[in-house]
């Protein structure tokens, strides 16, 4: 029986990369491969301060999957690789935790 998988995705826009059309078409193809797998997005969060080390995210959501197969499936199908070189032109840094 599978049980439900939380990610977590921290995400540090480069200078210019959240208002750049490469942003702009990453996020619409990530998010339709990840409704396509069950991903729901649960929150988003948008960060102010990092009281501890290293840079400070630009935001952080919170997405929920049917599975922990689901979830990683959404960042490492085909589809999601054909977007990765917009998803670096954006940002800086990206992490995908699963919970």
């Amino acid at each position: 029986m599978s049980t439900n998988c939380t990610v977590i995705l921290e995400g540090t826009f480069r200078k210019g990369g959240k208002a750049s059309p490469e942003f702009s078409e990453y996020s619409r193809r990530s998010n339709a491969n990840g409704e396509a797998l069950g991903g729901v997005v649960i929150k988003n969060y948008i960060v102010s301060e990092n009281l501890g080390q290293g840079e400070k995210p630009d935001f952080i959501l919170v997405i929920e999957y049917p599975s922990r197969e689901k979830a990683q499936q959404a960042f490492t199908s085909v589809e999601y690789n054909k977007i990765i070189p917009l998803r670096n032109k954006a940002f800086k840094e990206v992490k995908i935790l699963l919970i």
